[in-house]
């Protein structure tokens, strides 16, 4: 994944990409965004693969300070700089310098400024499908507070047992499955797509009237005749699988789509994840 990265440095707002540091055994420290030349990372943070932070954003139509809530990668960063003896906070920097070393930095990397106050900046940085939302406090002189989410950092995969698969069929005449994998660019079957296919299996015997159209779809990643063709293949994988237990090749028609029908926007990984699924559809609905 293209990640932008950030470099605060004082006065001068320089900005350039930098390696990821070695985080401290207590807290992962985030490897894009960097906190203000000389800082300390205080050990107490915390990192989790997915969380949620409610951030400090303005109001497009009225500038007042509003809050808007994000869900991914989460880190809780705290940062302070010392004095020369190393026992008090530095009083030489302005918090104003502070926040607009931050500032500075996260527009010359194409970020945009969602909320600034005194001590407190909000912005949100692009990326290759994920964007990376940050809030600055910076008090007590020289304590910055980051609390940092990769928005995109945390993508469900949906399944569904055979009376789910049921009642969606029945509803809606189809049914979107997310755990049925396949090797990158090949009709190979993961083995973790095992649980989910047995399922399909169970659905087909239990309703024995049942007849499906087993629908392949990708990404739009690639040229259309080769997600089409490769989607082809997926689907008829599938169809092979289901008859080896059983299931009579007469009730299952396998299709593929390709790129042709997204349920999401292919401009970032989550949505193109989405994209890439097989659907059960009931013939004759």
């Amino acid at each position: 994944m293209k990640r932008h990265g950030l470099l605060f440095v004082m006065c001068a707002f320089a900005v350039s990409l930098i390696q990821p540091t070695i985080a401290l055994a207590e807290v992962q420290e985030h490897p894009l965004i960097r906190p203000f030349p000389g800082s300390t990372l205080n050990p107490q943070g915390e990192y989790m693969d997915f969380s949620e932070y409610t951030f400090r954003v303005a109001d497009p139509a009225t500038g007042k300070m509003t809050k808007q809530t994000v869900q991914g990668r989460f880190w809780k960063l705290t940062y302070g700089l010392k004095d020369e003896s190393g026992r008090s906070a530095d009083k030489t920097h302005s918090v104003l310098e502070y926040r607009e070393n931050y500032k500075q930095a996260a527009l010359e990397q194409g970020g945009e400024i969602l909320f600034e106050d005194g001590g407190y900046l909000t912005f949100r940085l692009p990326g290759d499908g994920v964007r990376t939302w940050c809030e600055v406090h910076i008090w007590n002189y020289s304590q910055q507070d980051l609390r940092i989410i990769e928005e995109a950092g945390f993508e469900k995969s949906l399944t569904f047992g055979p009376s789910e698969m049921k009642a969606a069929l029945d509803a809606d005449g189809r049914v979107a499955l997310y755990g049925i994998l396949f090797d990158l660019d090949k009709a190979t079957l993961q083995p973790e797509s095992n649980e989910q296919l047995q399922d399909v299996v169970t659905l087909l015997r239990e309703n024995p009237a049942l007849g499906l159209e087993v629908q392949g779809h990708t990404d739009d990643q690639g040229a259309d005749d080769y997600n089409m063709a490769l989607s082809q293949r997926r689907a008829e994988t599938v169809v092979s699988y289901l008859e080896l237990f059983g299931i009579d090749s007469s009730r299952l028609t396998p299709k593929g789509y390709g790129e042709s029908s997204p349920v999401a926007p292919n401009t970032t990984e989550e949505g193109r994840a989405k994209n890439r699924r097989v659907e059960l559809a009931k013939l004759g609905a």
